[in-house]
Parts: structure tokens; sequence; C-alpha cells
């Protein structure tokens, strides 16, 4: 039944039963207008009452339209800061490290320079000896060869442990890269998700706007109460989830740290 309509009921109209027959109703019509003319006012009342309250909810819909899309922009950014930062990190700890090994090749090289000298010296010290002492020569010669194969020896041995040991600080550094960047793209996929779903539950409410207005805006205060709501949580588990991966960032740092100063060592 149309909304503009009455029940006959309700205007003493019941199969000839009630206060008005439809003859008496007919006669009452043509007599004057005034019953036509209050049933048009009631529906133009009806009508600009149901116009107005469309339009509230429409606004409240726009206004949550508008935060949503203000909260879009301003994870996006905050992705992109935090993305920006990791990789200024990591090319800082890039920088010291190569830093810190051109400086320990230099302190090997010195020392190789030195014991060069020092073979040298040695050289020219037996060249002037080796007929007044041979023995002793012998046994220096000896001592000699001992001194290089400990070298040796210990030059293989630094290489070995600094190449172990860059291994590990490189695979640290790319095992923290990967864990980052995976909660990054993670954080992403969720919230494209709850976006989405956002998005969704609004089309919803406008699929439904139509209903009368008790239930209409009944369900849409729920609805927004519910959007709000999940917005809310939504900024809470994002401003936790920044926490979390500053927090990690600086873990990270400190380790890469711990492992430079030992490295150093």
């Amino acid at each position: 039944m149309d909304e503009n309509e009455l029940p006959l009921s309700s205007i003493g109209v019941n199969g000839g039963e009630g206060k008005y027959s439809p003859r008496k109703l007919g006669s009452m019509t043509l007599v004057d207008g005034s019953f036509e003319a209050l049933m048009k006012e009631r529906s133009k009342e009806r009508k600009e009452k149901e116009e107005k309250s469309l339009a509230q909810i429409k606004i409240q819909l726009q206004a949550a339209e508008r935060a949503l899309t203000t909260e879009t922009q301003r994870r996006v950014q905050s992705t992109h800061a935090i993305r920006l930062a990791c990789t200024q990190k990591i090319q800082e700890m890039e920088s010291h490290f190569e830093r810190i090994l051109d400086e320990r090749s230099l302190r090997m090289e010195e020392r190789l320079a030195t014991v060069q000298g020092k073979m040298e010296e040695l050289t020219l010290r037996f060249e002037e000896e080796k007929d007044r002492v041979p023995k002793e020569m012998e046994a220096r010669g000896k001592e000699l060869v001992e001194m290089m194969e400990s070298f040796k020896a210990e030059l293989a041995q630094e290489r070995t442990d600094r190449l172990s040991r860059e291994g590990r600080i490189l695979k640290q550094m790319d095992d923290h890269a990967k864990y980052i960047t995976g909660a990054i793209e993670a954080e992403s996929v969720l919230r494209e998700d709850v976006s989405k779903e956002l998005m969704e539950r609004i089309a919803e409410n406008e699929k439904y706007r139509a209903r009368s207005e008790h239930e209409l805006q009944m369900r849409v205060q729920s609805e927004m109460a519910e959007l709000r709501e999940m917005i809310e949580k939504e900024k809470q588990e994002r401003a936790a989830s920044d926490r979390q991966l500053t927090q990690r960032v600086d873990h990270f740092t400190q380790d890469v740290e711990r492992s430079l100063y030992l490295l150093t060592d």
C-alpha cells in the first residue's frame, strides 16, 4: 500500500460500515474539496520530511567518505616516509661498513709494508754478516721463515674471520630489510582490505536509503557508529604498527652497530 494512501478504515470506509459510507464520502468530496486538499497537504509534508531526512543522511555519508579519504592519504604518506627512512638508514650503514673495511685494508697494507721493510733490513744484515756468522745467519733465516709462515697463517686466519663476519653482517642486514619490506607490504594489503570493506559498507548503506524514515535513520546511525569505530580502531592499529616498525628499526640499527663495533675491535 502506498504510504501516501490512508486505509479505508481510517476514514470510516469499511464495506459500508463506519461513520462514512462510499456514497456519503463521495457526496462530501463533491460538496467541497477540503478532504482532497488535506490528503495532498499531508502527502506533501511527508515527502518534504523524508527528503530532509535523506539529505541529512547523505551529508553524514559524505562526511564519512571524506574522513576515510583523509585517513587513507595519511597512511599512504606514513608508509612512504617509513620506507624512505629505512632505505636511508640502510644506505648509511652500508657506507659506514665500507669505510670500516677500507680502514682495515689500509692498516693491513701498512703492516705488510712494515714486514717487508723488516725483511729488507734483515736481508741486508745477512749480506753483511754472512761471512762472519754463517750459523747465526742460518738461524735468523729460519726465524724469518717461521715469522713469514706465522704471518701468512695470521693473515689467512684474519681474512677468514673477516669474511665470516662480513657474511654474517650482510645476512643480518638482508634479513632485516626483507622483514621490514614484508611488514610494509602486509600493512598495505591490510589497509586496502579495510578501505574496500568500508567502501562496500557505504555502498550498502546507499542501497537502503529508500526505506522508511525511522528504520533508515536507525540503520544509518548504527552503520555510521560502526564506521567511526572501525576508523578509530584502524588509527590505533596503525599507530601501534608504526611504533612496532620504529622499534624494529631501532633494534636492527643497534644490532648492526654492535656487529660493526665487534668488527672494528
